[in-house]
């Protein structure tokens, strides 16, 4: 474990490197057209999977825990197949709406933007099969080949040709990636062929939750991902790249809570299958939210003392990064447990109350963006604004995990 979460979060770190160094390439402009336009292709991803990518979420630990591969096989096939067929048509709409409105490098920018958000999806579904497996080294290994192609692919290209240069680097990054993920899928597939399926229950096969999922992590990616692009349209291309920079610290919080829950989420649903633990939990919550909450005051800290010596000199300047921003983004960071707490309801087939948490969260954070727009409050305000949506989230999610309903099912 320990193995794994140091490798992961180095190949974390080098996504974080690899925006901070176009944030010195780029202007503050510039920044805040990447990080807009790469949140929505990214969002993509989960809006075109119409809940099936989400299914798998519980539906292939159950079928790996009973070896039913050729179940899976067949999934992987149909949903892939879907997702190539959406995302060729959303490119086509994406590429006519960006001409209609006369963007810049509308054709480029649609083509890059569509190949990110697929790859996205497809790398989405590459892992949900990884978990169920609990391959960790593979998990670890794509993603190193992805955050470490993108740093110099990307930097390159938005050294060179812009931010349209960086986001086809990150593209292409992000199809090595794949290519690597189904290398490896093809492997494991190959070593199982032989196994003897065992018959599961099938009202257990077949409930995924996936519709409920979908809609649940639309609305948590939703305001994750267009954040930027609402404050692009509301406080300028600027203010979204200094934004872009603050969300690093919501970003740290995010990785290294998912590489928690890409291991102990499986198990949490194969125990409650399994009956092993009779409520299915993960074995301790204590240890990743004491783990969080110290990332989260380093994290904070390391920017301060970055911003009171001014390393590198005259960035948080030129970005106008407050202190107040950068003490409410370390507690969006430590937020983010939120994501890990949705497992032990998944568990239980309680999506519906996953749904019900990310719908409050999702209405409470427009409201407070459509205040502080409406109020002309300044950058901090927003990201207070993701800081209380955040808050109730995790607190909802906390509330109803302790449900005796839980613990008795």
């Amino acid at each position: 474990m320990k193995r794994y979460f140091f490798w992961m979060l180095f190949a974390s770190g080098l996504g974080f490197s690899k925006v901070l160094a176009l944030a010195q390439i780029m202007t503050p402009a510039n920044l805040g057209s990447y990080v807009s336009v790469i949140g929505i292709a990214v969002l993509s991803g989960t809006l075109l999977s119409f809940g099936q990518i989400e299914g798998t979420t519980k539906y292939y630990p159950r079928l790996w825990l009973s070896r039913d591969y050729a179940r899976i096989t067949d999934s992987v096939k149909v949903i892939a197949a879907k997702l190539g067929i959406r995302f060729a048509l959303a490119t086509v709409v994406g590429a006519v709406a960006m001409v209609v409105f006369k963007l810049d490098n509308p054709i480029i920018t649609a083509v890059v933007a569509g190949g990110i958000g697929l790859c996205s999806a497809y790398l989405a579904l590459a892992a949900s099969l990884l978990r169920a497996a609990e391959n960790a080294n593979v998990l670890q290994a794509f993603n190193l080949v992805r955050n470490s192609t993108a740093i110099i692919l990307a930097c390159l290209g938005g050294w060179f040709f812009g931010w349209n240069g960086a986001m086809l680097g990150d593209l292409v990054a992000a199809a090595a990636s794949l290519l690597y993920a189904i290398v490896s899928i093809r492997l494991l597939f190959a070593e199982h062929v032989d196994a003897q399926a065992i018959e599961l229950q099938p009202e257990t096969a077949s409930k995924t939750g996936g519709g409920k999922l979908y809609l649940a992590y639309l609305l948590s990616s939703s305001t994750q991902l267009l954040d930027r692009g609402a404050i692009n349209l509301i406080l300028g291309a600027a203010a979204a790249g200094s934004y872009g920079i603050v969300a690093l610290m919501f970003q740290v919080g995010q990785l290294v809570i998912n590489i928690f829950a890409q291991r102990a989420g499986p198990r949490v649903i194969k125990s409650a299958r399994t009956n092993a633990l009779g409520s299915g939990r993960i074995e301790s919550v204590r240890k990743p939210v004491l783990g969080m909450a110290a990332l989260s005051i380093a994290v904070a800290c390391a920017m301060l003392t970055a911003r009171a010596l001014d390393l590198p000199s005259g960035f948080f300047e030129r970005y106008q990064i407050s202190w107040l921003a950068i003490v409410f983004g370390g507690g969006v960071c430590f937020m983010q447990i939120f994501s890990l707490l949705e497992f032990h309801l998944i568990a239980h087939d309680r999506e519906k109350d996953v749904l019900l948490a990310s719908a409050i969260a999702t209405a409470t954070m427009t409201g407070l963006f459509g205040a502080a727009w409406y109020f002309g409050f300044a950058l901090e305000w927003f990201i207070l604004a993701v800081l209380v949506a955040r808050t109730l989230h995790a607190a909802i999610l906390w509330r109803m995990m302790n449900d005796p309903r839980v613990a008795s099912e």
